[in-house]
């Protein structure tokens, strides 16, 4: 007989409550479990996040058994624990930096040497404001598990914060290129040196250097490391630009340059320059890789005076144009020489070159004359073109001013176009040139001065070069008529008022030649013939009556007739006071 189940629902048995009361348990029982979970979470969950917070209310200072940089700060808080930091700072400030010289293209470089800093003095810097910050952080952060495992670390092995520290680049940059600097040392360039004992030479030799950049960055890690620490500063060379070869060849110019006295000829004199004149001198300079033997033009300026340069120079000589017998006769000019630095510091190098030898003629400045014999004879002047002299009584002090004056003008050569007054060319009339008084009209009044007379040269050297044909640029007449002078004709003299100016409007040259004799006084006009000249004197009109003599109008034509058939025609108006008294 086959077995059956005690617990199999049969239809209609009235098992059905049975099941549905298990399942109702089954289900208080899932419950009842949820239940207990959501506690055990709620009460880790109040652990977890309400720890921190806890320990975050009652706590303001750094965690225990806290460190920075190897240095107890657990349990500090406020000042305490930011004096604790400064101290570390200045600890950390103070470390010190060394850079060492290393080797010079894989060679010990001879010269040990090293640059010594503080970590502070290369850029480093510990902020002491964000790491106080950073240790009294630790232990309260939002991130409730690493808050927790912060209290864990300092309840058992220990919190160790890092500092908040860095480097400034530009002052590592700074430092950097001093210390490079300092270890490097510039090429000794090759020298020659010129002094009264002889020369003295220098070989060049290799620089050092130091690359700032890459020291730089060698330098960041040991300024970051606590205590600081050292680093070796690989070292190139640097050739400098002269060579021994030009050394040589500058030592042996310059010995040669030095070698003797220099005498330099000229005329009949000589400037001699002793050796140590010539160490003062010249020396060897350098431009680049070249060395040059060189001579101070203004060394030499100074060291040669002008007591020295007299027996060497001497001024320019012009052709001069004068009388002889009736006849012109012209002088040999004559160049100048004058001693020129620069020529001569020229010449020194060219001595020590071995291209002149040590006594030689010196080669100094022409000073042409400012009239050559050849100019002066291109001028035609040939033959008397016009003369006109004037008369007065011997023995009169007037006679003496109207002969000085007539001397001072006598030789005056003027060229086509130049011009001539009598006033620039004599001068104020004064005693110490020799002029005496005599007898002079000062605005129409009849005065004694100092060169009272010269108006009677005036006229004279007015009429001859009003019969010259030359160009009357300035004159003034009398205001009272002097009968020893053509009337409307005549000029007077007063310094510096009253001239008598001319022009050489000819094609040829003017010598003015002025003669007297002790009652009169001539200037003739020396040149070329260019022009007839005429001259037509009018009728006296408006005659005014004086008690010593009348007021007169009177009008002088000038006529001038050129070779080439053209004609002028010049009148010149003349009105004269009546003198009374």
């Amino acid at each position: 007989m086959a077995a059956t189940r005690t617990d199999e629902v049969q239809p209609g048995d009235g098992s059905a409550p049975r099941t549905r009361r298990r399942q109702q348990q089954r289900r208080r029982r899932r419950r009842l479990i949820a239940s207990w979970a959501a506690g055990a979470v709620a009460a880790v969950a109040l652990v977890v996040i309400g720890l921190p917070l806890l320990l975050g209310l009652v706590r303001a200072d750094a965690l225990d058994a806290t460190s920075v940089l190897g240095v107890e700060v657990g349990g500090l808080d406020g000042d305490e624990l930011t004096a604790a930091i400064e101290a570390i700072a200045e600890e950390r400030r103070a470390d010190p930096v060394v850079v060492e010289r290393g080797l010079v293209d894989g060679r010990e470089s001879g010269e040990a040497s090293e640059v010594e800093a503080t970590a502070a003095e290369v850029g480093y810097d510990l902020d002491v404001g964000l790491t106080v910050e950073s240790v009294t952080r630790r232990g309260r952060q939002a991130n409730p598990f690493a808050a927790l495992g912060d209290h864990w670390r300092s309840l058992t092995s220990g919190l160790v914060v890092a500092p908040v520290e860095g480097i400034d680049a530009d002052a590592l940059e700074a430092w950097s290129e001093q210390a490079a600097e300092e270890l490097g040392k510039a090429p000794i360039e090759g020298a020659v040196a010129i002094d009264a004992d002889g020369v003295e030479r220098t070989d060049p030799e290799p620089g050092i250097v130091v690359d700032a950049e890459a020291l730089a960055a060698d330098l960041r890690p040991v300024a970051l490391e606590p205590g600081g620490g050292s680093v070796e500063a690989e070292l190139a060379t640097e050739a400098p630009e002269t060579t021994v070869a030009a050394v040589d060849e500058a030592t042996a110019l310059a010995e040669e340059a030095i070698a003797g006295e220099v005498r330099l000829e000229r005329g009949d004199g000589a400037i001699e320059l002793a050796v140590d004149e010539l160490a003062e001198v010249l020396s060897v300079e350098r431009d680049g890789s070249e060395l040059a033997l060189t001579a101070s033009a203004e060394s030499l300026d100074e060291l040669v005076d002008e007591s020295r340069r007299e027996d060497v120079q001497r001024d320019p000589v012009d052709a001069d144009i004068s009388l002889s017998g009736g006849d012109i006769v012209i002088g040999e000019s004559r160049d100048g020489i004058r001693f020129d630095a620069d020529r001569t510091a020229e010449q020194l190098l060219a001595i020590a070159r071995g291209e002149e030898e040590r006594t030689t003629t010196l080669d100094a400045e022409v000073l042409p004359p400012d009239r050559s014999t050849a100019d002066a004879e291109d001028l035609g002047i040939t033959e008397q073109v016009s003369s006109f002299t004037t008369e007065f009584v011997a023995g009169q002090s007037r006679v003496t001013n109207i002969q000085l004056i007539a001397d001072l003008v006598d030789g005056v050569v003027l060229e086509p176009g130049e011009e001539f007054s009598i006033n620039d060319h004599v001068g104020p009339r004064t005693e110490e040139k020799g002029f005496v008084g005599g007898g002079a009209i000062l605005r129409g009044e009849f005065v004694e001065q100092i060169g009272g007379g010269v108006s009677q040269f005036a006229t004279t050297f007015y009429n001859a070069a009003y019969f010259g044909g030359y160009e009357i640029l300035e004159h003034q007449p009398h205001s009272y008529y002097i009968s020893r002078y053509p009337p409307g004709r005549e000029a007077t003299l007063n310094y510096d008022t009253i001239d008598v100016r001319i022009r050489n409007n000819s094609p040829h040259g003017l010598l003015i030649d002025t003669s007297h004799t002790d009652s009169s006084v001539t200037v003739a006009m020396w040149g070329t013939e260019w022009v007839e000249v005429e001259s037509v004197t009018g009728e006296r009109r408006n005659v005014v009556s004086g008690s010593v003599r009348d007021g007169f109008d009177i009008s002088v034509t000038r006529i001038l007739r050129f070779p080439d058939g053209s004609e002028e025609r010049e009148e010149e108006f003349t009105r004269y006071l009546p003198e009374n008294g």
